[in-house]
């Protein structure tokens, strides 16, 4: 058999046993394999790459007949894709051939286990055992380094991460799994996909379970295109995300027990002599109406206040360093946008802090330390609270335009704006996937500049004017 002559002692061992079962094949290789203590710590699963370039992963775990594979390999070199390739050890020492052409072609081929196995079972040195065998066929048939692992099932366990973090690899998981074992048509996977894709994506796909995997690619290609995507292979991809691993500070938020020494800064308008206001946007929406937002402000040359819902951060980060870096200031809108006069002290400080938290981990620099409360319900209590934490404001608004309510008229949103303006209003309207803020913001934006209106971020009004708290507005 071709492979015997570069796989190492151990390895002839275990393929020689590959028609036994899978626990004879463990014990084979179990006594001559020292597996050491675990000394390196275990990094997350790679889900998601942390970047604002518009590229994606394309993944696929195993390998399907030969007649399949050379179909999906025929229709990625058609549409232009690069793709990472999980490959099974064993697979791979036994259609070499295949390999090659899989690397010839441009596509990456990672490490999917020795057996193609699931991770929920393993015991650490199972696991150490499944990746390193899996490694000793890549590299020595292959001259491969394999820099990622992936179980069959694409889950993860603390046991399998250590397992791989000893062997200097990273597991990864997937952002966007349509689960094509299900067997769905081409079409609903695409659609599927083009649900959640946002830059940084990973897509799992299986090459051996569902057909419809072939005709997916040149449609996948096409709305990924049509959508401004590049497809790069995972390490490539990898290569573009903005974090560092560096330790990036936080504002220090605490949960704090006594509030009775603070005094809270709650704004919601600024006193100011000038014609000018603060633009803000409220909440949390996908990529696509993200884009065509700052697509919008960049026409105008307009830079405003983002405050967002850091639940929707923690899935999609990279969107948020995106706000950051068309121009725009980023503060906390809370995680789970609840009403704050409804929490408890501990509730409410506890999401504050989080929020903080999961804001410098997405930008990797420090949000504002500014914090608007959902609804913009707020009480004296509730402020001591949020203020105790840390926090040096509390931004609400005069003007809330209900952009978000789609039982009215556009035209309504539009005037309740321009009714209520004056010199250091605070607008609020929403980043949202349904709302009328599309719609609206380019008129508001145009009648503001034309009646003589500066438009503005908080962080400008702050610096140059002072402000009208809730304590001084009028009842």
């Amino acid at each position: 058999m071709k492979f015997y002559a570069f796989l190492p002692f151990l390895l002839v061992s275990t393929v020689l046993l590959a028609s036994c079962q899978e626990e004879q094949v463990r014990e084979t290789v179990k006594p001559s394999l020292d597996i050491p203590q675990v000394e390196q710590q275990a990094k997350p699963p790679l889900a998601t790459v942390q970047t604002t370039t518009p590229s994606i992963a394309l993944t696929f775990n195993g390998l399907a007949d030969d007649q399949t594979m050379t179909a999906l390999l025929d229709a990625l070199t058609r549409a232009k894709i690069t793709a990472t390739f999980f490959v099974p050890g064993m697979q791979a020492a036994e259609n070499p051939e295949l390999i090659e052409t899989i690397m010839d072609l441009g596509h990456s081929v990672q490490n999917n286990t020795l057996n193609l196995v699931a991770p929920d079972k393993l015991s650490y040195e199972q696991a150490y055992r499944e990746i390193y065998l899996a490694d000793q066929v890549l590299r020595e048939r292959f001259a491969l380094e394999p820099k990622y692992v992936r179980s069959k099932s694409g889950d993860s366990t603390e046991p399998f991460e250590l397992a791989a973090a000893q062997l200097k690899q990273r597991v990864v998981t997937s952002t966007i799994n349509p689960k094509d074992r299900q067997m769905q048509s081409a079409e609903e996977m695409l659609a599927y996909i083009d649900r959640f894709v946002s830059r940084g994506a990973i897509i799992e796909l299986n090459t051996y379970f569902n057909p419809e995997i072939i005709p997916l690619i040149d449609l996948l290609a096409e709305r990924m295109d049509e959508r401004g995507y590049a497809f790069a292979s995972l390490e490539d991809l990898e290569g573009t995300g903005y974090v560092t691993g560096k330790p990036v500070a936080s504002n220090g938020l605490e949960v704090q027990a006594s509030d009775s020494d603070v005094q809270p800064n709650v704004i919601r308008q600024f006193k100011t002599g000038e014609r000018e206001v603060a633009l803000t946007f409220d909440d949390w929406a996908g990529e696509e109406q993200t884009l065509q937002l700052l697509d919008l402000l960049d026409r105008y040359d307009v830079k405003a206040t983002f405050f967002l819902i850091t639940k929707g951060v923690e899935r999609n980060p990279q969107l948020a360093r995106l706000i950051l870096e068309r121009g725009h200031e980023v503060a906390s809108h809370s995680y789970n946008h609840q009403v704050v006069t409804e929490m408890t002290a501990d509730e409410l400080q506890r999401d504050v802090v989080r929020s903080d938290k999961i804001l410098t981990t997405a930008l990797q620099e420090k949000p504002l330390n500014y914090f608007r409360p959902a609804q913009g319900i707020m009480n004296d209590e509730a402020a001591r609270k949020i203020t105790a934490t840390g926090v040096d404001y509390i931004m609400l608004y005069d003007i809330a335009s209900w952009d978000w309510n789609m039982e009215i008229e556009s035209e309504e949103v539009y005037d309740r704006i321009m009714t209520a303006v004056e010199p250091g209003s605070i607008i609020t309207m929403h980043l949202l996937d349904e709302s009328h803020t599309l719609d609206v913001l380019p008129n508001v934006i145009e009648t503001l500049q034309r009646d003589g209106y500066a438009i503005q971020p908080i962080s400008t009004m702050l610096e140059k004017e002072g402000a009208v708290d809730d304590s001084e507005r009028d009842e």
